[in-house]
Order: C-alpha cells, then structure tokens, then sequence
C-alpha cells in the first residue's frame, strides 16, 4: 500500500523550528512529510513540489492553476486566517479537496490592533522618532481612549477579541455585521449598528473582514469621507476592504487624525507609497499575527486540522465566504 504524501511548499525558517519534535512526529505518523523552504514559489513551483501530495500545509495559498494541476489532493491545511483570500473555497470545494484554516492567533492580532490604535492616538512612533532626531515636541495633542467609541466593522474571532480590550481602555464599543443578534450583544456587551452611523459616530474605526467579493472596496471614497472628522482608522484585516489612496488624501488633509495599518495592498510597500510621507500614519509590515505562542498555537491546529481529516472527524474546515 502506498504511504500518503504530506507537502509543506511554502515554509520559511521559522516554520523548520516550530515543526520539529512531537510536531513532526505526528505529521511523520500520517505518512511521508516534505516541506519546501520557499515562501512565494510561482504556480510551477507548487505543482512541482506537490505533484503527488494527498495533503498541503501552505501559509500563502494555492491559486485555481494549482488546485486543477493537482487530481490527488484532498486536504490543505492553512496555516493562519482569512484562508478564503489566498485559496477558492468553492473552486477547492468542487473540487473535493478540503480545506482547514487555524484560529490560535486571533487573541494576538487583537492586542496588535489595540497596540496601532494605542500607538496611532498617543502618536508613540511619531514622538520617538523625534526625540530621536533631537526633537523635543510637547505640542502635540493625544488623544484619551477613556469615553471614546470604537466602530468594529466585521465581528468574527479577531473583533471579539478586542471587545474586552478595548472596554478595559472604557470605550463604548458598536459594531456593524452580516449576522448580528441580541444574544451576541448582550454577551460582549456591545451594540450593532448600520455602517453608515457607525462610520459616522465612532472615534476609531477597526476593520475585522475577510476579503471576499462582497466587502472589497467596502471603503470606498465616499465612505472614508464619511467617517467622523478627527477619527483614527485601524487595519489588521485586508488592504482590498479600502481604497489606500483616498485614505492617504484624508489622512493628508486632516479629516482623519491618524491610522494604524498592517496590510497593504503591495507587500512589501512600495517606496513612493503615500503612507509614508506622512507623520499620522503608524505601520507594520503584516506581523499581527507574529508570536512566538500565535505561531506555535498555529502549526498545532493546522497539523491537528490534517490529523482529524484522517481521522473521519474534519475540523476547522473553512466554508464559502
């Protein structure tokens, strides 16, 4: 009988020393494990490397091109969130190939939107950075968190993550969602709201969306013009969910105070990027998610996520967005 092959295509130097000991152990117990150190392979590359592999661990994703390259592949096991923006579900899906996404770090991207949000009303980087250029600035105004409301747009694990955060600062927090309920509410202790007043009303507004064709673009011109004048935007989720260069005029001309972002729509940034010509704009370079404990928390869900596929019992299986 032939052993299953298991392919990890995409792995970097962090991904070697997570999958190691008991880890790899139970990987080496489903069957014969291979992992590639490549974190963008093209298309040709992950046909090649998975040409005859029954089970993908991969953090970035497998294009359409791949998927229908690949008639013996049955599961991917996703490596973090938001796996509907780097894999078709429903073309994975007609495909009879199963798809399992992680939900560990969700608590850590949480506390890094807070941290933007800390950063960008306290102007923390901006203040360090002129310190360090032997500036001693004590005109500038911050701003108190303490009474201010936060607008969630989106409500999956991630924004109910930052909730309780943020009420420990004593903000209001609403939020706007597909799915809202009363039971959801009064559990968090939050409220739901339409987008239009929550753009309108909120003293921050943090995005919490998957990218999918329905909230692309959800921020457009007109929208970011609507957000209450002196607001701070935060962004842990996707660059797609907003138009970046009618951010950069507003946050130019001074109708929003300052964001914090961690997703852009070219990764790494460009040089000329606007965001970077201006001094209310804090950024990092898409490592929400990146602990020690989130990438740990991680790998064992996405290995777990293949041990129960071939155990009968799929979990964390993602569905169409």
């Amino acid at each position: 009988m032939m052993t299953r092959k298991i392919v990890y295509p995409d792995a970097d130097d962090k991904s070697a020393q997570i999958i190691s000991g008991s880890r790899l152990a139970k990987l080496e117990n489903l069957g014969d494990f291979e992992m590639y150190f490549d974190e963008h392979p093209d298309d040709a590359a992950f046909i090649e490397r998975l040409a005859d592999a029954e089970a993908a661990i991969s953090g970035w994703g497998l294009s359409n091109t791949v998927l229908a390259a690949l008639p013996k592949l049955k599961v991917i096991s996703f490596t973090g969130l938001g796996v509907s923006t780097f894999i078709d579900i429903a073309e994975a899906t007609r495909r009879n190939i199963t798809v399992t996404h992680s939900l560990s770090a969700a608590e850590t991207v949480a506390e890094h939107a807070m941290a933007l949000m800390l950063d960008a009303a306290r102007h923390v980087s901006r203040l360090d950075r002129e310190l360090r250029n032997g500036l001693w600035n004590t005109e500038l105004y911050a701003m108190d968190l303490r009474g201010k409301t936060l607008g969630l747009i989106g409500f999956g694990r991630i924004a109910a993550a930052v909730v309780p955060l943020a009420q420990a600062f004593g903000m209001k927090v609403i939020c706007w969602t597909r799915n809202p309920t009363d039971e959801r509410a009064e559990h968090y202790g939050i409220e739901f709201t339409d987008l239009e007043p929550l753009l309108e009303t909120s003293d921050v507004v943090s995005l919490h969306l998957l990218s999918t064709a329905e909230t692309d673009g959800l921020l457009d011109v007109n929208r970011l013009s609507s957000i209450k004048p002196g607001a701070l935007l935060i962004n842990t989720a996707r660059s797609s969910l907003l138009d970046e260069f009618a951010l950069a005029d507003l946050l130019r001309s001074g109708h929003l105070a300052a964001a914090g972002i961690d997703v852009f729509d070219d990764e790494p940034i460009a040089r000329d990027h606007p965001f970077l010509e201006l001094d209310n704009v804090v950024m990092t370079p898409h490592v929400a998610y990146n602990t020690p404990e989130a990438l740990a928390g991680m790998y064992d869900t996405a290995i777990d996520n293949l041990v129960a596929f071939y155990a009968g019992i799929p979990q964390n299986v993602a569905t169409i967005p």
